[in-house]
């Protein structure tokens, strides 16, 4: 029987931990607490190619390391997406930018954020009349983010996601969209 909250816990605090293998040492040793953390609500499989097959409601968490000098400054994070109809929920792990667009200054603007890793489901892998068919359990997760830095404190944003495997195990490649809106807090 699969157990939801058991898997999820074991997959996020894994993923947590290959994200904490990105940060050099000498970043460890100076910080090794969370940097920011960002929540959020997503219409589930709403976005730029989604089929509206499955529904609902998505709660975002995702939690993020320090920043990664070495890759552009790149920040390590980790999160969970959780459907509120028992439809496709996932965590995921990799790397996202903040890219300052019209700063009044460093910590207060416009800002885009790209994201690229992977994430790990508990959808189907063939499709059913009211579920995706994602083809394999592991997919790569890309976002792209736009929103405001209000202070070095806090931001709002709204994001897009897509899941998919891109074709590398599967036939089967209908992929995920989560659009929704997300508030940031520097810790």
């Amino acid at each position: 029987m699969f157990h939801f909250n058991t898997f999820y816990r074991a997959l996020f605090l894994g993923l947590l931990s290959a994200g904490c293998g990105l940060v050099s040492a000498e970043t460890v040793e100076e910080d090794t607490d969370f940097q920011q953390i960002r929540v959020g609500v997503f219409a589930h499989n709403q976005g730029l190619i989604a089929s509206k097959v499955e529904s609902g409601t998505d709660l975002n968490v995702e939690l993020t390391l320090p920043s990664i000098e070495t890759l552009w400054d790149a920040e390590p994070s980790a999160g969970l997406m959780l459907n509120n109809q028992g439809h496709t929920s996932f965590v995921y792990g990799g790397l996202s930018w903040e890219i300052g667009l019209l700063r009044e200054t460093d910590d207060k603007g416009l800002f885009v954020m790209p994201f690229l890793g992977v994430a790990v489901h508990n959808g189907e892998k063939e499709p059913k009349p009211d579920r995706r068919g994602l083809g394999c359990r592991v997919l790569f997760r890309e976002a792209i983010e736009i929103g405001w830095r209000f202070s070095q404190d806090w931001a709002v944003s709204v994001q897009t996601d897509h899941l998919s495997h891109g074709g590398l195990c599967s036939d089967r490649n209908q992929g995920l969209d989560n659009s929704g809106i997300r508030f940031h807090w520097w810790l």
